[in-house]
């Protein structure tokens, strides 16, 4: 083995660990790997940023800012009246299942999900319903949509840029529209008929919170003769508190939610603190002006304004400490507990590190959701309003944004030509301004898409892409072409499991490409292969965003998306091996 080849290893092998363990943040993690190739000689630094010239990069950009817009034309008046409270729960998830899986096939499957979780929350909660019946199957519905067309899934389109960079044929929309509709099917009926009743039944976690409330909040009074009265917040030392948050303060009947640094303290105002409880009654005992009521009001309190949160898995936040985050100062919101793998993370709660997946339950002030970017930290609990009627011109323009994303997918037009003439449509009609569009990009994600691509080059330029091919036909080129493409299916499918569906296609495209060298077959079946396996990660909820999405609201464990999502990865395979080997002629 060559000195670069074993780079190429070692360098893969880290980082597909880093990305597991979560060592650091994915955007970071990329990086780091691809600075040491830099530094090894193994790319030259054209080669490092070709990602940034790549169209389908582009192309990803374009499309979530056009999600945006679409989503903003629509609003949330569509779900609404689409979710009837007369709908039994399997209906509600079929109708919620179709209509996910046909927006995906034309929008960012991502923000599809975020917009639809506190939709699927609310219709579940209004009818007494558990919402982990329905988020797991809104999650891959969302998958398999996506993959009806080029453009529904990112996976797709970091596949088609990679094709480019390599020269190899393009693949057509039909590549993926027949096989993508019958997979899609097949996750319906698998959920109909067969998956509802392995979803497990767990109870909202606010709920918990509310009946557990003095384990997250504690009151205390400034009684009548106390220092503190006449001073603000800021100057009795309550505002920067270690491992504490001063939440609100009840003063007769009126609450001060969130608390301004300069509020003034009154006797017999009742004060709520989150956070460390130790640290609560540490303070109350070195006699600074509060104690603890007599006749305590936290159970009874029940305005608090909490709010679930999870943490994306392209986030800043991971890998950072709470207390070196600056959050409450970021989102005016303090984190009251943890969740982690579907358990309560314990100890203190500034000294925990943060991780992709981690569900939050925050107690937050009203201008909380002002201040957030759904890439850094994903809100659940929401204001359901029903948008205001736009003019008729504007739900045209929607309309007419999925008609030339039709004409871009099938080759009518540029697919690159069409996103951008959509995006300045929705600029000049002023669905997007700059601000939003400014708020929509995703600069972690653009760093993990150009070092994926980066990686892929390493791969192929190192010779370590045709080693393991090489490796791969020792002991099954024997058997035929269908197990080749198998075995394909199955180490992308357990890669992308473990890591993510980017990283995983920039792996196994070189791979790819060199097993259809060597076996003299046309590539197209072997990057089929590659792009319905890494995005069908269906058993593990890290392997794929959408998953990593509803893990924490669903109350989910891993147990849940392998009891779940192994028989339907099964059917999933079977559908695309012999779908594959029969159009193709294998």
């Amino acid at each position: 083995m060559e000195f670069h080849q074993l780079i190429v290893f070692i360098v893969i092998i880290l980082l597909v660990i880093s990305l597991y363990k979560e060592w650091i943040n994915p955007a970071l993690s990329f990086f780091g790997a691809v600075i040491v190739l830099l530094l090894s000689g193994v790319l030259t630094p054209d080669e490092a940023l070709k990602g940034f010239a790549n169209q389908q990069i582009a192309i990803i950009f374009l499309l979530m800012l056009i999600t945006a817009g679409i989503r903003s034309i629509f609003g949330g008046e569509f779900f609404l009246k689409l979710f009837s409270d007369t709908l039994s729960p399997k209906r509600f998830m079929l109708r919620m299942m179709v209509s996910v899986s046909t927006l995906s096939a034309f929008l960012n499957n991502t923000p599809i999900v975020a917009f639809m979780i506190p939709y699927v929350k609310d219709w579940a909660d209004r009818n007494n319903h558990p919402s982990s019946k329905f988020l797991i199957p809104l999650s891959f519905a969302t998958i398999t949509g996506g993959m009806v067309t080029v453009i529904g899934t990112s996976t797709n389109l970091i596949l088609l840029g990679l094709i480019n960079e390599y020269d190899q044929q393009g693949l057509l929309y039909s590549d993926f529209i027949y096989l993508g509709i019958i997979v899609t099917l097949f996750t319906w009926i698998y959920f109909y008929f067969f998956g509802f009743n392995l979803l497990p039944s767990n109870s909202p976690r606010i709920d918990n919170v509310k009946s557990h409330i003095k384990e997250y909040i504690v009151e205390t009074v400034v009684f009548d003769a106390s220092p503190l009265v006449g001073k603000s917040v800021a100057d009795a030392g309550l505002r920067n508190l270690k491992d504490l948050f001063l939440v609100e303060i009840m003063r007769d009947d009126r609450i001060i939610s969130p608390v301004a640094p300069n509020e003034i303290l009154k006797a017999n105002d009742y004060l709520f603190f989150s956070g460390n409880t130790q640290s609560i009654y540490k303070l109350i005992n070195e006699d600074n002006g509060l104690k603890i009521p007599k006749e305590e009001r936290v159970e009874s309190r029940g305005q608090f304004n909490f709010t679930e949160a999870v943490i994306p898995a392209n986030s800043d936040l991971i890998g950072v400490r709470i207390k070196d985050s600056d959050f409450r100062q970021r989102y005016n919101a303090s984190i009251v507990a943890l969740h982690r793998n579907g358990k309560r993370v314990s100890g203190k709660v500034g000294e925990m590190t943060l991780s992709g997946g981690d569900f939050l339950l925050l107690l937050a002030g009203d201008n909380l959701r002002s201040n957030i970017q759904e890439r850094n930290l994903f809100l659940i609990s929401r204001s359901l309003k029903v948008f205001k009627r736009r003019p008729w011109w504007i739900n045209t323009i929607g309309l007419l944004s999925f008609v030339a994303l039709a004409l871009g997918i099938t080759g009518v037009v540029p697919l690159f030509t069409a996103c951008l003439l959509i995006l300045l449509t929705l600029v000049l009609s002023k669905v997007l301004n700059l601000a939003e569009i400014r708020r929509q990009l995703d600069l972690n994600l653009l760093l993990v898409l150009v070092c994926s691509l980066a990686i892929g080059v390493a791969l192929v330029k190192s010779g370590a892409a045709d080693s393991i091919a090489n490796f791969m036909l020792t002991y099954i080129q024997d058997f035929g072409i269908i197990p080749i493409v198998v075995s394909l299916f199955i180490v992308t499918t357990l890669l992308t499991a473990l890591i993510t569906n980017a990283a995983a296609v920039s792996i196994m495209f070189p791979i790819a490409m060199s097993l259809s060298h060597f076996t003299g077959v046309h590539s197209t079946p072997f990057f089929i292969a590659i792009a319905f396996a890494a995005s069908g990660d269906f058993i593990t909820p890290i392997g794929y965003q959408t998953n990593l999405m509803v893990y924490g609201p669903g109350g989910y464990s891993f147990k849940d998306f392998f009891k779940v999502g192994l028989p339907l990865t099964i059917i999933y395979m079977i559908t695309c091996i012999g779908f594959i080997s029969w159009y193709y002629k294998l």
